[in-house]
């Protein structure tokens, strides 16, 4: 049944790549008209995306029930980043009339801070798991 589902699942993949291109190649073939159209297929793209990535958790819990350990663990890992990162935010830091003269509120400039420093913790813990991985490769061999 896995092997089935994922033959379907690599024809479906090819199939929405298809459709990407297609859909861009008649974007700019139609120039600003098309854009919402393309922009109401990227929209369900998205929707697509979100239901995938909420699907194959489940989906690899009822193939897999061990794998909930594993799972938890990865969210345990993000909690703790994201703890991390709200801790260093600094929240407001410009002037209120600076804000307010672009249209935007404390807790919207917290809200950003505390997303910007969360994708650097990642993106650093990304860019030092990918040079362990290959130092290690190398003196392993």
């Amino acid at each position: 049944m896995v092997d089935k589902l994922t033959k379907y699942c690599k024809y479906l993949l090819i199939a929405l790549m298809v459709l990407n291109v297609v859909f861009g190649i008649l974007t700019i073939i139609s120039g600003e008209g098309g854009v919402g159209t393309f922009m109401g297929f990227a929209y369900c793209m998205l929707g697509l995306t979100v239901v995938a990535i909420l699907f194959a958790p489940i989906y690899g819990i009822i193939i897999n029930p061990k794998s909930v350990k594993t799972i938890g663990f990865v969210v345990a890992i993000v909690a703790v980043l994201a703890l991390i990162a709200l801790l260093l935010s600094k929240g407001a830091t410009l002037p209120v009339e600076y804000l307010e003269s672009m249209g935007v509120t404390k807790g919207t400039e917290s809200f950003v801070d505390f997303f910007m420093v969360f994708t650097y913790i990642v993106v650093g813990g990304t860019i030092a798991a990918v040079i362990y991985s290959a130092i290690s490769k190398l003196i392993n061999k």
